[in-house]
């Protein structure tokens, strides 16, 4: 008489059925699938994660991550992303809310995407984080490889807007309230890793950063095994003052730096070394000094190159600083934007206050206000080279 393991009569009354329809599925070729998914709208992506392992596995990878965000149609535009916070405030674009339903502790993220040829943007997904509301608390999101990091203090948060999921990192370890974070991926080792450092807050603005901390996720952020923070040597003193960017493997951020941090400088974190380096000085004619708030101070990507976009004299200028890290010289650069008075009275509205959210991989600048006052959600391309601008919609 044969006998069978109960593992083995289990995988025989398995549903056919099924079984039938997922081998089906992973019969289609896997570049159609990903041609496929590439074009279609985030949460219709999320919902394939369930079809079958392999479809999940091609989801969830580094390439179709890096790619999905800039997919159109066509499949050889790039799209660009954007993302609010705090839309759904009582005070958001939405109109007055229910103050009632409204948690100002829980953050929600509105992710929107376009071709860089679109006349409006539409909606990607949305992601909700118990995050501190960003007018009483500074703190920056940073944007890699089609995921985003942001946190404040112990908290940490990895976003896929492809998904519309997001995962919470093990809280840092320190006690300390304050902690500034950077996120980056070191394309040699294939690791997305998050930077953190702590400071003091009340009465030591000259006091440097410390309990420098680590934290890599590896190359598959959404399969995360409980790791642990992991506290690193930092012999360079210096404070974080601006978000930071991820050009090949390195985090570059601007911080205070020197005797009693009186001075700014370009700041850099090598994440396969995981060591930090001074790369140079900010000129003295940018503007920027010691005090110059955190919200302010804003560091891109311009051609492969590090940018600092300053309010220039008048609220419709900008002098934009730029140096290739790459360059022994370390020099620096000035492209200065003008969009006219009149031009900018009739993009903006109500004369607001303007800032440069952002670069294009064309080279465009991404200009927005500082705050939106009515439904009209919109932002505003700059391109320098034909000197012309046009307006978007936020659909």
């Amino acid at each position: 008489m044969i006998t069978r393991s109960k593992k083995s009569k289990t995988s025989v009354n398995a549903n056919p059925q099924t079984s039938k329809e997922e081998a089906n599925f992973d019969v289609i070729p896997v570049d159609l699938v990903r041609e496929v998914m590439g074009r279609l709208p985030a949460k219709s992506v999320a919902r394939f994660l369930l079809v079958s392992k392999l479809w999940e596995k091609i989801i969830r990878s580094r390439d179709f991550i890096t790619s999905f965000p800039f997919r159109s149609c066509s499949s050889s535009q790039p799209r660009l992303l954007i993302a609010f916070g705090g839309l759904d405030s009582p005070e958001g674009r939405f109109g007055r809310h229910d103050a009632r339903r409204w948690d100002p502790r829980m953050q929600n993220w509105n992710f929107f995407s376009s071709t860089l040829s679109s006349s409006n943007f539409l909606s990607r997904s949305n992601v909700t984080c118990p995050l501190p509301n960003p007018e009483e608390i500074e703190y920056h999101s940073h944007y890699v490889n089609g995921l985003l990091s942001f946190g404040y203090g112990q908290q940490q948060f990895i976003v896929n807007p492809t998904t519309g999921k997001s995962i919470a990192l093990p809280r840092v370890k320190t006690r300390r309230r304050f902690a500034k974070s950077f996120f980056g991926y070191d394309p040699v080792n294939d690791e997305y890793k998050v930077l953190c450092m702590t400071e003091k807050l009340h009465g030591l603005p000259k006091k440097p950063s410390s309990q420098h901390q680590i934290y890599n996720l590896g190359g598959d952020i959404e399969k995360q095994k409980q790791k642990a923070w992991r506290l690193i040597e930092c012999s360079l003193p210096h404070r974080p003052c601006s978000n930071g960017v991820c050009i090949d493997g390195v985090v570059y951020y601007l911080s205070k730096t020197g005797n009693d941090l009186s001075q700014v400088s370009l700041m850099s974190f090598d994440l396969r070394s995981e060591k930090f380096g001074l790369v140079t000085g900010v000129p003295a004619n940018t503007g920027i000094v010691v005090y110059t708030s955190w919200k302010t101070l804003f560091v891109l990507t311009y051609e492969g190159k590090v940018a600092i976009p300053i309010q220039a004299s008048y609220a419709y200028e900008f002098d934009v600083w730029i140096m290739d890290p790459n360059d022994e010289k370390h020099e620096w650069t000035l492209m200065k934007i003008s969009l006219g008075i009149e031009t900018w009275k009739i993009l903006f509205q109500y004369n607001q206050m303007i800032r440069i959210r952002g670069i294009t991989q064309t080279g465009e600048f991404i200009l927005t206000p500082t705050s939106y006052k009515s439904d009209d959600v919109y932002v505003v391309y700059y391109n320098p080279n034909t000197d012309t601008l046009r307006k978007i919609k936020v659909e």
